[in-house]
């Protein structure tokens, strides 16, 4: 059964803390101006950092990002699912505060955790540490109940074995934004 509910809260401008491949991650319908605010307040983040979207399904950004031939798509699942965030061209309908430089972050990650929300939401989520800007990254479900117990819905579950965070291309360029 699809987690309505949980999607109702999403796109009502709700936060979800959620274990990733290496710390649990905040995220939020990026569509939703009333979710961005929350959770920049949340981790006292400034309103022009960029997010990454984490996705289950090309499908769930449609209207975000802009169209892509087969042989684009075939690049992009030549690394994905996994730790690779594609810097890809804006729709231009796309919110401003997604983008940068007229292009998104996108990701789809192959953590089963990750992949059972994202599917069972059927949306794309913002995604960004759960730690509170410069401090140490939250790594299990105690410490984010401790640090977001109220008004964040909290998934259960362990992180995933990776040490770094995704790498980030620049999907016209190929060049390397962060190793």
């Amino acid at each position: 059964m699809r987690n309505l509910r949980l999607k109702r809260f999403i796109a009502n401008g709700g936060v979800v803390a959620y274990p990733t491949e290496s710390c649990f991650g905040l995220g939020c319908d990026p569509q939703s101006f009333r979710g961005i605010k929350k959770l920049n307040t949340l981790k006292k983040r400034p309103s022009n950092r960029n997010f990454i979207l984490i996705t289950s399904d090309l499908k769930q950004i449609k209207g975000i990002v802009k169209e892509f031939n087969k042989k684009q798509i075939q690049m992009l699942y030549t690394k994905w699912p996994g730790p690779q965030t594609w810097l890809i061209r804006a729709n231009p309908k796309c919110p401003s505060w997604l983008k940068s430089n007229d292009k998104v972050a996108v990701r789809i990650p192959d953590f089963n955790i990750c992949q059972d929300l994202l599917s069972s939401i059927r949306m794309a989520i913002t995604s960004t540490s759960a730690n509170k800007t410069k401090q140490r990254p939250i790594k299990n479900y105690r410490e984010a109940c401790r640090h977001y117990g109220q008004g964040v819905h909290i998934v259960k579950g362990r992180i995933g074995g990776n040490k770094k965070p995704s790498q980030i291309q620049d999907f016209e360029t190929k060049a390397i934004i962060r190793k």
